[in-house]
């Protein structure tokens, strides 16, 4: 477990993989936040859980494909999706009308970073980075520009057709009230409160499983001999060279053509 230092940020990021909950340090002695059920407040948040963990159906995780916003029962206008492009660099893939609310403008395109503050951005990709690597599930309690307003955040990880886990289904919500309307002065930049990866059980299949998604994968065939009737011409000469060395050409022809 990594320290926090009530910005965001770890005495050493780069080995995030050990840590799996993070908390400021007057909480730390708490383990109340452990179990996944206690941490979501929201129900937004708990709702898109739910929904995710219907459809990994005990899998690391489910495929983007299999993602379909009127299954759910939560409101997509507080869903995201981040797509990680490697080297760090992770992006707002499609973002609901809810963050165009509350930051003043679309957030596709812009990167993860875009949404924290200082020093709490390297420890927000970090924790995306980890969630992508277990597959885990991620979440983040956030501290808003005024001080007071609390928000929660839920990064879900997905596979692409052909399994790799590079996307993060996601939703940010204040954990009371609606999402605000930017006030067209303050930008909109969280610090991080606390934050925490959960491993999933799994039941079908290994968590380092990337089998593609059905119909994206090419079947392996056996290797077969080639047809009939097929004859070698040395070029050259006829038999070995007087020299012992063999021809540089080798024609393949086939009867058949």
């Amino acid at each position: 477990m990594r320290g926090h230092d009530g910005n965001g940020g770890f005495d050493n990021v780069e080995h995030l993989a050990s840590f799996r909950a993070v908390r400021p340090a007057s909480d730390r002695g708490s383990d109340r936040d452990a179990d996944r059920g206690d941490e979501m407040i929201h129900a937004e948040i708990r709702a898109l859980y739910d929904y995710w963990e219907r459809l990994r159906a005990g899998r690391p995780c489910p495929y983007r494909a299999e993602v379909d916003p009127r299954d759910m029962a939560g409101d997509a206008r507080h869903l995201f999706v981040l797509e990680d492009l490697g080297q760090g660099n992770i992006r707002f893939r499609l973002a609901g009308t809810a963050h165009m609310d509350a930051f003043g403008y679309d957030l596709r395109g812009m990167s993860a970073r875009s949404i924290m503050e200082g020093r709490a951005r390297e420890s927000f990709v970090a924790l995306i980075s980890e969630t992508l690597a277990e597959p885990g599930v991620g979440y983040a309690r956030l501290t808003a520009p005024d001080g007071e307003s609390v928000w929660e955040i839920l990064l879900l990880p997905l596979r692409d057709n052909f399994g790799n886990v590079q996307r993060l289904l996601g939703c940010l919500h204040p954990i009371s009230g609606r999402v605000p309307q930017h006030d067209g002065e303050t930008a909109m930049r969280f610090t991080i409160e606390e934050m925490s990866i959960q491993p999933v059980g799994v039941t079908q299949g290994e968590a380092g499983d990337t089998q593609a998604l059905p119909g994206f994968a090419e079947g392996q065939s056996a290797f077969e001999s080639g047809p009939s009737g097929l004859t070698a011409i040395d070029g050259g000469l006829n038999g070995d060279r007087p020299d012992g060395k063999r021809p540089r050409l080798r024609v393949i022809k086939s009867d058949d053509t």
